[in-house]
């Protein structure tokens, strides 16, 4: 069972089971802060909603805890996770995921995509140089995802000068 935990400013979970809290380890979930394993809001809502865990009572995470876009990031993050990658969020915001190479773990490698997520319609030409220069400075491969939950569009964009 997932219980809230606040860590500063963050609103992570911790799960009350050791050996759950093991086997989502060896899955590629959770963070490691103080030799604790704590979730990210998204990663434990997807167990929850792939019903591997549930929530403590008022622990689930709501709209302003979570940010206005919770429900398309989550959607992402599912459709990404059901490809059999591990996808990492970002602790402090859910504006970008790290996504590994489909069999290689978060310990073994590092990330090769940055899914940039904007929800609604295509971003602007702006928005995507933005992007490409945020993805290009971590040296990943970018990926927009836009849309909406239902109706989610993934773009791969590279750019390139000659």
């Amino acid at each position: 069972m997932f219980k809230l935990e606040k860590s500063s400013k963050e609103i992570l979970y911790s799960e009350s089971d050791a050996k759950l809290c093991e086997d989502f380890s060896q899955a590629g979930f959770g963070f490691v802060i103080i030799s604790k394993r704590l979730f990210h809001p998204l990663e434990a809502a997807y167990l929850e909603k792939m019903g591997k865990s549930r929530f403590a009572p008022k622990a689930a995470p709501t709209e302003k805890s979570a940010g206005r876009d919770f429900g398309f990031a989550l959607a992402a993050y599912s459709r990404i996770r059901a490809t059999g990658r591990i996808v990492r969020p970002f602790i402090k915001q859910t504006h970008y995921f790290r996504v590994y190479a489909p069999g290689v773990g978060r310990e073994a490698g590092r990330p090769s995509q940055l899914i940039a997520l904007l929800p609604g319609e295509f971003p602007s030409p702006k928005t995507i140089s933005d992007e490409v220069k945020t993805a290009h400075l971590s040296r990943l491969d970018l990926i927009i995802a836009c849309g909406t939950e239902k109706e989610m569009q993934f773009y791969k964009i590279s750019s390139f000068n000659f």
